[in-house]
């Protein structure tokens, strides 16, 4: 199997169980969202991504890390992965410390500060569970990973609605999260120690030093990108209510899952492939990144062109009738998903050159800018602003990302492997606008097409693309 068979065979495994539990994720928000309401659904929001957003301490970057090393040294695996997890045991009990200082500085209600409570154990178990996850990562064996996610997820979504069915609460629903979080870490543990490592209690605290301040940077910059993706959540939670928290979430979560889907997988194929050219193939590094951004912005334009044109149908589909302020906040989020996609592939490349530093300085610029920017929207324009701030947000990102690669690395040249795709987005939007009341299926067929034949007469595809497929065949070009 050649590096391309590999890097797609590695998507394809990791996007399709990222699809698979993404479908059932979002069949349970759906559910979730209409059996607790707004205000409910609010709650849920406010509670797990608070934690989510402390939880980051629990880990500080040391999973990141992990995949980067193992990948250059396989045979120290056993090494650095049993060293991480009695790391992250002081670590976890260090967050939870936190998540209860936090519950009583905003003085929160006692159901409130449970929740807490509760999505905060399953974060911290999901966190040392990620560190298995990150030696299946580096091995380049996502089937494992992807085993994981639909293990985990299934039982989250089943026993999930189940309980919502029987007419139990938001209460019980954070229950099962913890139960979901024992199970993580059985399945991973055991995966790793039957196919990769065996356990041993040895402890290394020099190793443990040295994972410390190598994976702050990128502990760092995983902080600040839960400030990016999260703090609109909290900050409507604390500035407005639930209920703005509920119809904010209604239109950012489906947005936000179906760019993490894609960047997730293309980012844990790539990332490992990209450290070994840095150290191995210098000089195809720079392409290797120019034609797996344009290949995102190919799949991330005409998402959002289509997301911008049919909001309504989207939003009335997923949540039969209800939620309809989210119209708005959907249509302006729309325009994050192509920026998102090719910034994970920009950050990717800071991290796999060494230059992960830059990457966290990014980030936190970017959070800073996104948290002024919520502080000043959200009080005049409630969720409408949090969506504008997240776009602003993650474009400043990206420019930031250029300037930092431009800096370590060279310039990649990738702006102007956008202006055709976006093109083809805008005649295809412009063309199905007439058409967005008529059979919502033959509206999203006919874009597709009409998206196609654009990309066709505006000579998008190259030599290099027969290239590549002849590659991924197996055949000599």
């Amino acid at each position: 199997m050649n590096q391309v068979q590999r890097i797609v065979k590695n998507i394809g495994v990791t996007g399709s169980a990222q699809i698979l539990t993404a479908l059932m994720s979002f069949v349970f928000m759906i559910y979730l969202a209409r059996f607790l309401g707004e205000a409910g659904f609010g709650k849920y929001n406010f509670a797990f991504s608070l934690t989510t957003l402390l939880v980051t301490f629990t880990d500080l970057g040391v999973n990141q890390l992990l995949v980067r090393e193992i990948a250059r040294e396989r045979d120290l695996s056993s090494y650095y992965v049993n060293n991480a997890v009695f790391l992250k045991i002081p670590l976890s009990i260090l967050t939870f410390v936190l998540i209860a200082v936090l519950a009583w500085t905003f003085n929160l209600s006692s159901d409130a500060s449970i929740l807490l409570y509760l999505f905060g154990i399953y974060n911290i178990l999901l966190t040392v569970s990620g560190t298995y996850l990150s030696l299946f990562q580096a091995w380049e064996r996502m089937e494992y990973v992807a085993l994981f996610q639909i293990i985990e997820r299934l039982f989250i979504v089943t026993l999930g609605l189940g309980v919502l069915i029987m007419g139990y609460g938001l209460m019980v629903v954070a229950w099962v999260y913890v139960f979901a979080g024992i199970l993580d870490i059985a399945v991973a543990a055991s995966l790793s120690f039957r196919r990769f490592i065996r356990p041993s209690r040895s402890i290394d605290t020099g190793l443990q030093k040295k994972l410390l301040l190598m994976g702050l940077p990128f502990g760092l910059n995983s902080l600040f990108a839960v400030f990016f993706f999260k703090i609109d959540t909290v900050l409507l939670g604390l500035l407005r209510d639930d209920v703005a928290v509920g119809i904010y979430n209604a239109a950012y979560n489906p947005l936000l899952a179906l760019s993490m889907i894609v960047a997730g997988m293309v980012s844990a194929a790539v990332y490992p492939v990209m450290s070994r050219y840095f150290r191995e193939d210098a000089g195809s590094l720079s392409g290797f990144t120019r034609i797996s951004s344009r290949y995102l912005a190919i799949a991330g334009f005409p998402v959002a062109a289509g997301c911008l044109v049919l909001a309504d149908r989207f939003i009335g589909l997923f949540y039969a009738g209800g939620y309809s302020g989210a119209v708005p906040a959907f249509q302006i989020l729309a325009l994050f998903i192509p920026i998102r996609l090719v910034s994970t592939i920009t950050g990717t490349l800071l991290s796999s050159i060494d230059r992960q530093g830059y990457r966290m300085l990014s980030v936190g610029i970017s959070a800073a800018f996104n948290i002024v920017l919520n502080m000043i929207l959200i009080p005049y324009y409630s969720y409408i602003g949090a969506a504008a701030a997240t776009v602003l947000s993650e474009l400043l990102l990206y420019i930031l990302f250029l300037y930092y690669i431009g800096k370590a690395h060279g310039d990649v040249k990738l702006n102007r492997e956008f202006i055709k795709p976006a093109a083809a987005s805008a005649l295809m939007a412009l063309m199905i606008y007439p058409l967005r009341e008529i059979n919502l299926l033959l509206v999203i067929g006919a874009a597709a097409l009409i998206y196609l034949i654009s990309l066709i007469l505006l000579r998008e595809f190259r030599e290099e693309d027969r290239a590549l497929l002849m590659n991924l065949l197996g055949r000599n070009t």
